[in-house]
């Protein structure tokens, strides 16, 4: 009768609660993508060419405008 009692109380102490039903979700913000332009860097000498991704108004900090050259092309 002890080791009865003793595996009924083992069996409940280690049985996963229920979790309620109505759990409140966090809402995901997400973030806007930024469009980015990607310019292939050639450099003479190598020849690796390397790809450099920034926003338009990084590039623009930097003196260079994509859409004007990339309308041109």
């Amino acid at each position: 009768m002890m080791i009865a009692t003793l595996i009924a109380a083992l069996f409940t102490a280690t049985a996963p609660l229920a979790e309620p039903a109505t759990q409140a979700t966090t809402p995901v913000v997400t973030t806007p993508r930024v469009k980015r332009y990607c310019i292939v860097d050639r450099r003479e000498g190598s020849r690796q060419r390397g790809k450099i991704c920034r926003t338009r108004d990084e590039w623009r900090a930097r003196g260079f405008d994509p859409v004007l050259v990339l309308a041109r092309g």
